[in-house]
């Protein structure tokens, strides 16, 4: 036998040794061996990475005094997966001031794991992680744990029923809990 003859039967060789380890990865995702392989799995079809909230919360002092703060806004967020996203939120502070009510403005950026309580299940447990600033107040740390309802594939309500949230003011940090009630969209 000449190297014409033995590099055909060498390149055969190798082309049946990928077309099997490709078959046995396709099987092993459930992809139809037949299928492209830049064709997207249906999960991965209606993922959207862009979500929408709209998000109410009162919020009342548990430590460093009593106050009610009233919180109202919006985030968008980035979803890396189905389950974990990370969003801006801007929202309009209504707090307790010196002399009465006070007025803010409330930007955050918002951490959130929200895995699901079963593979096909409608409820998830949303757990959240936001930190911003109060322009005249100071820092601002949130933390989450709730539990949503998927209306539909796109539309959520999540409500949080467990808020602690922590204010700095005056160089001194004060503490709230609250519920928060929200709404998301992911077209």
């Amino acid at each position: 036998m000449d190297a014409r003859t033995r590099a055909p039967k060498w390149l055969a060789a190798v082309v049946c040794t990928l077309a099997a380890l490709y078959a046995t990865k396709a099987h092993a995702e459930g992809i139809p061996a037949n299928a492209s392989s830049d064709a997207p799995r249906p999960n991965e079809a209606t993922f959207a990475r862009v979500r929408f909230a709209l998000q109410a919360e009162p919020a009342f002092g548990i430590a460093g005094g009593r106050f009610y703060n009233q919180l109202v806004g919006a985030r968008v967020d980035y979803r890396f997966t189905e389950e974990i996203a990370l969003g801006s939120y801007l929202g309009y502070a209504n707090l307790k001031g010196k002399d009465g009510r006070a007025h803010d403005v409330l930007p955050y950026l918002n951490l959130e794991y929200r895995p699901r309580l079963g593979a096909n299940s409608a409820f998830g447990l949303p757990l959240g992680f936001g930190s911003g600033y109060l322009p005249n107040n100071g820092p601002f740390m949130r933390l989450s744990v709730g539990l949503s309802y998927a209306v539909s594939p796109q539309t959520d309500i999540v409500i949080a029923f467990l808020t602690p949230t922590f204010w700095v003011v005056h160089d001194r940090t004060v503490i709230s809990l609250g519920t928060a009630l929200e709404v998301s969209y992911a077209p």
